[in-house]
């Protein structure tokens, strides 16, 4: 496919809907996802924490239905082992491309406890019409969470998704992998495999999971958690805000260094918790108030906040 432009991609961690529907307000929440979608016009988006449930109203909106690609979809026996489609306490990733992919492919990721795969899209494009075509792998994934004691096991993952995108006869000319890495301390960035690297404009952009700007997430988290110290103080609580949503990129098809990236769904959802100040991790204040409030107070599309990324082509590349 010829672009003409740069190739603009987006990763959101959608959170779950496998609980707390009175507090998250889920169908509310995926109406807001979706509506931040349909406004990227996004070449490409992966999605993370996607269950039947948001799978199936996903697969509902119009936009998507129009004009995506969808990497797995239910009652499909091809897609019938992937965790994106199988219920219960299982959830996946979900890639969706308006442009047609040459193929699809799930990753297994170990480690995880619930058979999740990484989903892999290869793309054909090139900058103009005529010119070289450009094989784009572009991977979804979601690392296992929690700090410290799941930094070997990130480390481990990302190696094997990394990988198998780069083994001999793939002959991939860029590779994408983006998603929620988990990576909770900028010191995890060792684990990130040599050849591949962050695009420097989505770390320009810093963080996207923030307590002090997402208002949902102290009336999402327990009042005694390992981000708020267990309710006994910030100072023995995790470091927030953290990066935890990632884009790396392997190969020198595309030009990481001319890369632009924003933030997106980083806004609440109704106008009356617009301008009103977060909750406080800790104290009597958040006691509280915590889970108290209407969700019209609070709700945010998600914990995370998305990103947006384009990055033209190079179609000199070798």
């Amino acid at each position: 496919m010829a672009l003409g432009r740069p190739l603009r991609v987006a990763t959101l961690n959608c959170l779950h809907d496998l609980k707390q529907d009175e507090l998250l307000q889920h169908s509310v929440r995926h109406d807001a996802i979706l509506a931040e979608l349909r406004a990227l016009d996004a070449d490409a988006i992966g999605l993370n924490e996607v269950t039947p449930t948001c799978l199936e109203r996903v697969l509902r909106e119009e936009f998507v239905r129009a004009s995506y690609t969808v990497s797995v979809v239910p009652d499909d026996p091809r897609c019938s082992h992937v965790s994106t489609v199988l219920g219960g306490s299982a959830l996946g990733n979900v890639l969706l491309s308006k442009i047609p992919p040459e193929f699809v492919q799930y990753i297994d990721q170990p480690l995880t406890g619930d058979g999740r795969h990484s989903h892999v899209m290869s793309l054909c494009l090139c900058d103009a019409p005529g010119g070289r075509p450009l094989h784009v792998a572009l991977c979804s994934t979601h690392l296992t969470a929690f700090p410290w004691l799941m930094e070997g096991r990130r480390r481990t993952q990302l190696g094997i998704i990394t990988s198998a995108l780069t083994a001999a006869g793939r002959g991939f000319d860029a590779c994408v992998v983006l998603g929620d890495l988990n990576f909770h301390r900028e010191a995890e960035n060792e684990s990130i495999p040599d050849g591949w690297a962050e695009l420097p404009a989505v770390v320009a952009l810093g963080p996207t999971w923030d307590l002090g700007r997402n208002a949902m997430l102290p009336h999402y988290l327990p009042l005694r958690n390992i981000y708020n110290g267990f309710g006994l103080g910030l100072s023995l609580g995790w470091p927030s805000p953290m990066r935890l949503d990632r884009v790396l990129v392997h190969g020198s098809a595309l030009d990481c260094a001319a890369a632009t990236a924003r933030i997106f769904a980083d806004q609440p959802i109704h106008e009356r918790a617009r301008g009103r100040a977060v909750l406080p991790p800790t104290g009597h204040e958040l006691r509280e108030a915590h889970r108290a409030l209407p969700w019209q107070e609070y709700l945010c599309p998600s914990d995370h906040f998305g990103i947006c990324v384009e990055v033209p082509l190079r179609p000199s590349a070798e």
